[in-house]
């Protein structure tokens, strides 16, 4: 065989190798192009804000990123963990020795790290609830709103998933559930 015909036999083998299929979906579909993961687009759910809780609602959460004159309350009986957009949505108040009271409803994203106000309340104004008409989602960072990020890492989420309504209980009580990756591993070497 000549030289220009073996490398042109050579090149068309090639060049099939490449564009065979490389998995059974792509072999049955003719799909050769990238996957592409098939994707909702995030929307939010509607929320109804619940009225601002009375004073023997809260149950006191430990931060330790607000100044040492100021506390955190949380409502937990008014705290939702949305099963359709993933929120979980709660009542916070801080609270100084000063007598400084900001009580706000929040919802936060434990996927993306972010967190928005609904609405801010005070007992002392009428209405005790004033509703944000367009409330925007912000990221939660250890530099600004550092107790939001402490909220959402020790209390409210697992990694990027809200955590169960016991779990967020026993955190705001201080008691943490263990994690074991290990738990059910064993070495069969």
């Amino acid at each position: 065989m000549k030289p220009v015909v073996l490398l042109a036999l050579l090149f068309s083998l090639t060049s099939l190798l490449h564009s065979a299929p490389t998995d059974r979906y792509e072999e049955l579909t003719g799909d050769q192009d990238d996957f592409e993961a098939n994707v909702k687009e995030w929307k939010e759910s509607f929320t109804q804000i619940p009225p601002l809780p009375d004073d023997g609602a809260w149950a006191q959460v430990q931060i330790d990123s607000l100044p040492a004159n100021q506390r955190a309350f949380l409502d937990l009986g008014t705290m939702s963990i949305s099963d359709k957009d993933y929120v979980v949505r709660y009542w916070l108040l801080v609270r100084s020795t000063a007598g400084g009271y900001t009580a706000t409803f929040e919802g936060l994203r434990c996927g993306t790290g972010e967190y928005a106000v609904y609405a801010y309340g005070n007992p002392r104004r009428d209405p005790a609830v004033r509703e944000v008409k367009k409330p925007k989602w912000k990221k939660t960072s250890h530099t600004r709103s550092g107790y939001r990020a402490e909220l959402a890492d020790d209390v409210f989420c697992s990694g990027g998933v809200p955590r169960e309504r016991y779990q967020i209980e026993q955190a705001v009580q201080g008691r943490f559930e263990q994690l074991n990756p290990f738990d059910n591993w064993t070495n069969d070497d």
